[in-house]
């Protein structure tokens, strides 16, 4: 663990804050399964309308693509998790996704309360970092086993996937957003904008 996390062996290392970070990474973890899942909604959802020939202009596209997006970012991690089960390529993945999307609720719900007694040792802190280490590993892989059959997906619905120019050229749109947005006198942040 301290070979892939050198800071762990500071001086002034405070153990509680290193298992709030790695924490967070591990939870950073689910979002990309989860965003995986929602391209993978969203995509199978087109290439299907795009095999029945439902879609046969730009236009189709964007408006099957826009609403096939808002039903998939407006769905709970189980339901894209029950969408791929539909999806040709990913029916040997189910096990691993439900053990993920437990996982992941798990973490959201439950861990702070019921390994908050862990908190109150060193001992307790490391055995933390090393589960969670564990658990991260496993996200990171599926996260990956996911982008591989989603290319495979893509390929069956002959489907282009971008270039590395595209992803750039988008990372660098995305960038400029939020420089925009930091710019502004009064920023806010995605939980402020839709706040009731």
């Amino acid at each position: 663990m301290v070979a892939e996390f050198p800071e762990l062996e500071g001086d002034e290392l405070t153990l509680q804050k290193e298992v709030y970070a790695h924490f967070g990474l591990a939870f950073f973890k689910f979002a990309l399964i989860e965003h995986s899942l929602i391209n993978i909604m969203v995509f199978s959802t087109v290439g299907q309308l795009l095999r029945e020939r439902k879609i046969q202009s730009k236009a189709h596209w964007k408006n099957a693509f826009d609403a096939a997006e808002a039903k998939a970012v407006a769905s709970t991690f189980g339901n894209l998790v029950r969408h791929t089960s539909g999806v040709q390529e990913f029916t040997s993945l189910q096990d691993q996704l439900k053990q993920a999307k437990n996982l992941r609720d798990y973490f959201a719900h439950h861990f702070m309360r019921e390994e908050a007694g862990f908190f109150s040792s060193d001992d307790g802190c490391w055995l933390l970092l090393e589960k969670i280490r564990d658990v991260r590993i496993k996200a990171l892989s599926l996260e990956s086993d996911l982008k591989l059959k989603f290319n495979e997906m893509c390929t069956r619905f002959k489907i282009p996937l971008p270039t590395e120019e595209d992803t750039s050229k988008m990372l660098e749109e995305y960038r400029k957003e939020y420089d925009q947005t930091l710019a502004d006198s009064n920023p806010n942040v995605g939980w402020e904008k839709d706040a009731l």
